[in-house]
């Protein structure tokens, strides 16, 4: 019984224990929410600055003005000069006076040209005469005639007069008087044949005055085409390539050589529809190239033109700028003294006959090469080199004598071989190699060495255009009239449909901050706008990095600087 109790008491115990159980449980207080961490920014400090900016674009170099040149009149070629040649152009003023004689480019057969030179000469002397003769006759003979016939007709006017006496006093017979009568027409009709044949001479005068001309004009055209024979530039340039070679026909106006403007040259850049309308008001850009032994070069470039319509393709306008361009000329190497070698543009070997078809006992050098003395001819043969063996960058050079023959044969238009023969200081023959080389003509003038030392000579291709058709350059873009102001990178905006705001860090948190944004053009990444507040201060920082993931009142942590060479080089500081 008393089990029976004890249970009871401890059922209803139990329940309560574990309803209070239950009871704790619910009435836990939630846990603390853990508080957002900081997001990482790097910053800037803001200054008041006038950056420099590097908006740059490529150019092509092309030449201004390429033409291609043929002759006007037909013929033979006899001789064209070389591609990469500069030449200078024949110039003429408006009054017809030659300013310029400027430099032959090309040249055909002029025989045929200078017989009808001739021919024509000839034409206008006859011509001349005929008026010569013409006019005598109007002037002396038929004047000298028609005073003759006029005495005549006296005297046959005096005679018939005579026998009309005669013939009324029945004292001449009828045909004595007929023939006096006669004899008065006869003299009137010579005085009226000669005044017509005088105006006939007039006409037959102006005739020949109008040949003389026709003649004068045939002479002028045919001392025209003669001087057409030989080819020439209108302008300074150099000569591209060459259609046509020694001894081919060609046609009047068909082209020989290509002719290129190399000075001024000028620079074409792509530009969109924005940058064109900037460009338009600039009329200098500096343009930026590396010369060939890597020195950096700049120039200034005037605006040629721009495109009045895009390009369908592209959709880009393109911008021709003008430059002057100048020469240039490699330096020898630091191991090469360059005021004890001299310098040359060609080598040539002794083998030439078969080349040129003369027999093999024939010697040719070039005749630029061959260098004359007090002491007679010679030319600097080379005792490092031989035919067929590698060139070394200094040759040593020895002078050969020689005795030069009549044999001259041209090749190409363009170089003169002569015949020689080699000979000892002695004058006695020289055994010469075939496969010896010889220098063609050394420098001299300003190019000369001043202590050249008589044996050491380098080659040297000369002087070039420092730019040249289809080289690449760098064009600088850039507004360079930017006032001072507050400069960031473009990165530094934070874009809410059509408003800009910046962030500023306050306490730890970051602060947006309502701007003007004036861009200067050129806006990318990387790039500088212009923004604009009356919040904005010297010395504030700004969040660069992580600013579109930023909300107003975010807690930021700064991770990093934008170091001021790097977001804004070359700035100046106010």
């Amino acid at each position: 019984m008393q089990f029976v109790e004890d249970r009871k008491v401890r059922l209803p115990l139990c329940l309560f224990v574990t309803f209070g159980m239950c009871l704790s449980g619910c009435s836990e207080p939630p846990p603390a929410q853990t508080a957002k961490s900081p997001r990482p920014v790097s910053v800037m400090i803001l200054e008041e600055t006038v950056p420099e900016s590097t908006y740059a674009a490529s150019g092509s170099v092309k030449s201004w003005k390429t033409e291609e040149i043929g002759f006007e009149v037909p013929g033979r070629v006899e001789w064209v000069r070389e591609p990469g040649q500069d030449i200078d152009g024949r110039l003429v003023d408006p009054d017809g006076v030659l300013v310029q004689p400027g430099t032959p480019l090309a040249q055909i057969e002029p025989a045929r040209y200078e017989i009808a030179v001739a021919a024509a000469e000839a034409d206008l002397e006859v011509a001349r005469l005929k008026k010569e003769s013409l006019q005598i006759r109007r002037d002396d003979a038929l004047p000298a005639e028609l005073k003759s016939a006029e005495a005549n007709l006296e005297l046959a006017k005096i005679e018939f007069g005579r026998m009309t006496k005669l013939n009324n006093q029945n004292a001449a017979s009828k045909s004595e008087y007929d023939q006096a009568e006669n004899a008065v027409r006869t003299s009137e009709a010579a005085i009226s044949s000669i005044q017509a044949s005088i105006k006939q001479a007039e006409a037959e005068l102006r005739s020949a005055e109008a040949e003389i001309k026709r003649a004068e004009q045939t002479l002028e055209d045919a001392r025209r085409d003669l001087a057409n024979t030989t080819l020439y530039g209108s302008y300074q340039g150099q000569i591209s390539e060459v259609m046509a070679v020694p001894g081919s026909v060609v046609d009047a106006g068909t082209p020989v050589l290509t002719l290129q403007m190399t000075n001024p040259i000028t620079v074409e850049v792509e530009l969109s529809a924005e940058q064109s309308r900037r460009i338009r008001s600039r009329r200098d850009l500096t343009t930026k190239f590396v010369l060939p032994d890597g020195t950096p070069h700049n120039t200034l470039g005037l605006v040629y033109s721009i495109d009045p319509s895009a390009d369908p393709t592209t959709r880009t306008f393109t911008m021709t700028l003008l430059l002057l361009n100048e020469k240039f000329r490699d330096n020898l190497p630091d191991s090469i003294p360059a005021d004890t070698v001299a310098r040359s543009e060609n080598v040539w070997p002794l083998q030439l006959n078969r080349m040129m078809g003369t027999p093999d006992d024939v010697v040719l050098v070039e005749e630029d090469a061959i260098v004359h003395d007090d002491s007679g001819a010679f030319v600097y043969v080379i005792s490092n080199a031989k035919l067929r063996e590698p060139i070394p960058s200094v040759l040593k050079v020895r002078p050969q004598r020689l005795i030069e023959n009549d044999l001259r044969i041209p090749f190409l238009g363009n170089w003169i071989f002569r015949s020689v023969t080699f000979v000892n200081d002695d004058g006695t023959p020289a055994d010469m190699s075939r496969t010896s080389l010889y220098i063609g003509k050394i420098e001299d003038g300003e190019a000369a060495p001043s202590n050249w030392d008589g044996e050491s000579v380098a080659l040297d291709a000369g002087s070039v255009w420092m730019l040249r058709p289809g080289d690449l350059v760098t064009v600088d873009l850039a507004n360079h009239d930017l006032k001072p102001g507050f400069y960031v990178p473009i990165e530094t905006i934070y874009r809410d449909l059509d408003d800009s705001f910046v962030f500023t860090i306050e306490d730890g948190m970051a602060k947006r901050m309502p701007v003007t944004i004036r861009t200067h053009g050129d806006e990318g990444n990387g790039s500088l706008v212009e923004i604009m507040s009356p919040a904005l201060q010297s010395g504030m920082t700004l969040i660069v990095g992580g600013v579109h993931y930023l909300h107003d009142g975010d807690a930021v942590q700064v991770v990093g600087k934008n170091i001021d060479d790097e977001t804004m080089p070359g700035k100046e500081s106010l």
